[in-house]
């Protein structure tokens, strides 16, 4: 596969696991404190600690998502392709995203 189907499908994986870490994370905060959306830093009534207990779950859940994928996305590039070149290239990216 080149260099320019990766990029478009590793961008594709991105914004679709970003999608789906938004739709988690306001799933879960909904089920652990029943209000129906995310603080919000203009809201009066959110409290300090709920903007920042939100903004660390939403972006360590969304950290883990995109890493996640883009392995998947690694992986399965390197078993389509045969050429060492690019194998190589990728297994480069792969440990730099660490």
């Amino acid at each position: 596969m080149n260099d320019m189907m990766q990029r478009l499908v590793r961008t594709g994986v991105s914004i679709g696991a970003g999608f789906v870490a938004t739709k988690a994370v306001e799933a879960i905060w909904k089920a652990a404190t029943g209000d129906d959306e995310a603080p919000n830093t203009d809201d009066d009534q959110a409290t300090l600690l709920r903007v920042v207990t939100f903004a660390t779950i939403s972006a360590g859940v969304s950290a883990l998502l995109e890493v996640g994928s883009q392995r998947l996305v690694s992986k399965a590039m390197n078993k389509g392709g045969s050429n060492k070149k690019s194998q190589q290239k990728a297994k480069q990216l792969g440990r730099s995203e660490v």
